[in-house]
């Protein structure tokens, strides 16, 4: 009977995370966490940016009691932020959510407490407004923008307009042909455009091949999507995406920018700890095939650059001493964070021991996307023969 419930348990295991991984693979192109935008990313690609925390930077002004986010072409409704005095600007830094309020049925909680519905009275005559007619960012936290002197890839990234047609230097981390969604859209430059990442901003990098004297990437490779590259060339901005005309690419370490912004959040308000809701295998299960997939998935959206250096494998196999192993050794993976369905994969480089005892360790430093800490937790199960 034992053996009878564990094979059901696996065959649940599975419909249930096949599913999880089919709808995450057709989401592929959506990030999680926080993204800066500017108003025209925004306006151009409303879909991608729709329900995601972003990090903005721009000229409030308001409006009898509303406030607008505005530059020369754009204007963007914002949400608890205090409007400035009339006839005047204040030049904000705004963490909030950005909304197409009409592609959300009135009935979603995420709206009870503001009045879209009058707003749609007013602006457009009808009870609730259609996809793409009344965009909004509801903000956690806003701020005097401070001057942004040094030009690295966040700032690039958040005020664009400041570096275009300059020769800057930036580092970020490799991340391929946009293979993890950071960017609504590719720019076509050629087939070596690649994304630059660092903490929450993104940029594309266009006009050279990622390769060096001592290295060369894949844009369509995962494996290489760890390095860190330094690149130095002029800026554009072209329909709402920042381009990065690349003159010379070396590789480079993790900067200092990077580490600043993933660790110290905008004040903001907290949601509730995330947690570890669902895994596969489940806590304590044995017979584990040896090439399978270890998945988590957390109770609220995480910051995927927050795992980086706090999961650990480590294997108790039962491996005589003389192999050059210890009874408790490092096992080499991957993570891939699937957004859709906040599901974490850790994929083994190589087919796991007989009979090792797995201890999947999640350590003090994975937040949510708000910067909600999880507290530490492991994940133990046994494999098979």
């Amino acid at each position: 009977m034992r053996s009878v419930m564990k094979i059901l348990m696996h065959i649940v295991c599975g419909l249930v995370l096949g599913s999880l991984c089919s709808v995450a693979s057709a989401a592929a192109g959506q990030p999680a966490g926080r993204r800066v935008a500017t108003l025209q990313a925004l306006a151009a690609h409303p879909v991608f940016f729709h329900g995601k925390e972003v990090l903005i930077r721009a000229e409030a002004e308001s409006e009898q009691v509303l406030t607008y986010l505005v530059d020369d072409q754009h204007r963007l409704l914002a949400l608890d932020v205090s409007p400035p005095i009339e006839g005047t600007r204040d030049r904000l830094e705004i963490l909030g959510t950005f909304y197409d309020v009409g592609r959300l049925e009135p009935t979603d909680q995420r709206l009870a407490d503001y009045p879209f519905d009058r707003l749609a009275e007013r602006f457009f005559n009808k009870p609730w407004p259609g996809a793409g007619d009344l965009p909004v960012i509801i903000a956690a936290s806003s701020r005097p923008a401070t001057e942004l002197r040094e030009a690295t890839l966040r700032t690039l990234a958040l005020e664009p307009e400041k570096h275009i047609d300059r020769g800057v230097t930036v580092t970020g981390r490799f991340r391929g042909r946009n293979l993890y969604g950071d960017l609504p859209k590719a720019p076509g430059k050629s087939r070596w455009d690649f994304v630059l990442v660092s903490a929450e901003a993104a940029i594309w990098v266009v006009g050279k091949e990622p390769k060096g004297n001592d290295f060369e990437l894949d844009v369509l490779a995962r494996v290489d999507t760890g390095r860190w590259l330094e690149v130095t060339g002029n800026m554009r901005y072209e329909m709402g995406m920042v381009l990065l005309e690349a003159g010379a690419i070396r590789l480079a370490e993790p900067s200092t920018d990077a580490k600043a912004s993933v660790r110290v959040p905008l004040e903001t308000r907290q949601g509730s700890p995330p947690e570890v809701i669902f895994s596969a295998p489940l806590q304590d299960d044995a017979d584990i095939p040896r090439d399978m997939l270890v998945r988590l998935q957390f109770s609220r959206d995480m910051d995927p650059l927050s795992f980086e250096g706090h999961v650990a494998v480590t294997c108790a196999g039962n491996r005589p001493v003389e192999c050059g192993l210890s009874y408790d050794h490092p096992v080499a993976f991957q993570l891939v964070y699937q957004p859709r369905n906040r599901v974490l994969e850790v994929r083994f480089e190589s087919e796991l021991e007989r009979f090792c005892l797995l201890n999947v360790e999640l350590f003090d430093g994975i937040t949510a996307a708000d910067g909600a800490r999880l507290a530490p937790w492991t994940l133990s199960f046994l494999t098979g023969a």
